[in-house]
This record gives structure tokens, sequence and C-alpha cells, in this order.
């Protein structure tokens, strides 16, 4: 073994001050907000086995709180579970994927922008056709959950527990009405 001695970077200190009243801003719970689609392309999970509409969406008007108008432009994202549009039908067997319950939130966007559904194809043209397109969604903070692996259900997969953070989620997509 040599002499030498493991060292470490001194750092000059940084005074981050009271953290206190530091809090997550989030969009107040409401209903038909109107945004626009900025930017649209499909995203894959990292197992490969589900695809989603990735959305970025620009809320046009704003929000009302208390008395004036707040959060106009401010980017807001679907859940990737939100805009599913495949599931790997090898992995993703359960009954929920099999009856298609993953698509309903893709149909109720589709709906609300008013594209065919009897023949949907989700490619470089379709994710330009959405861009500067406007619809109407609501926004609620819903509760994070994580797996707990001590906690198994009857067929052993972990249960889902509440972590006591919010989160804000878009909810529904509605066609915006003239």
């Amino acid at each position: 073994m040599s002499d030498e001695q493991v060292g470490f970077d001194v750092i000059n200190e940084v005074s981050v001050g009271d953290l206190t009243e530091v809090r997550q801003e989030m969009l107040p719970v409401a209903q038909n907000v109107k945004v626009r689609i900025d930017k649209a392309s499909v995203e894959t999970s990292k197992d490969k086995d589900l695809k989603s509409l990735k959305l970025e969406l620009a809320i046009v008007d704003g929000i009302m709180v208390g008395d004036e108008m707040k959060f106009a432009n401010k980017k807001v994202f679907p859940g990737f579970m939100d805009l599913c549009v495949w599931a790997n039908p090898a992995t993703k067997n359960s009954n929920w994927y099999k009856t298609k319950q993953h698509l309903l939130g893709f149909k109720q966007f589709c709906q609300a922008l008013e594209l065919d559904l009897k023949d949907v194809k989700i490619n470089d043209e379709f994710c330009a056709s959405l861009l500067g397109r406007e619809l109407l969604i609501n926004i609620i903070h819903e509760e994070e959950t994580v797996a707990d692996p001590n906690d198994l259900d009857q067929n052993g997969k972990p249960k889902r527990k509440k972590t006591g953070v919010l989160r804000e989620r878009i909810k529904s997509f509605k066609k915006l009405v003239a």
C-alpha cells in the first residue's frame, strides 16, 4: 500500500438561508382551462412496452386566481399514461390492456379535437397536425404513490402507497366550444 492519502476538495461555504417557507408552486385546481398544443411527439417507456403521445401544452388565457388572471403561457404536460397509445400485447396482458382501457384518455383527446376515431395512425404528420390546436383541460391535484415492495396484493404485486406529496394532473380533455 502506498503512503498517499485520499484527499477531498475543500469548498467555499454557501449560505442557503431559511428553507421553511420554500414550497412547491402548483397551478390551482381549475376546470375548462384553454390550452394550445405547442409540441407533440411519441415517447416510449423505459422497458419499451408502452408508447404515449407526449404533449407540451401552453395555457392560453390563464387561470383566474382571486380576481386576477395568472399563469398565461405556462406550460403543462399530461402524464405518460394519460395519453397512452400502445401497449405490447406480449407483456401488457392484463384485462385492463386487453379491453383497451389504457386508450381511454387518448380517445377522449381525439374526440376533443374532433379527430376520426376509425383509423388513428400516429406518425410525424399526425404530430405536426396537432400543433397550434386548442382544447380544454381540467387540472386537479393528486397525491403521488409509490410501489411498496413489503406490502403485496393477492397476485404478489406491490401495493401502491400514498407519499403525501401532491402533483398537478390533467384529468380530462374537452372540445373547445367557440
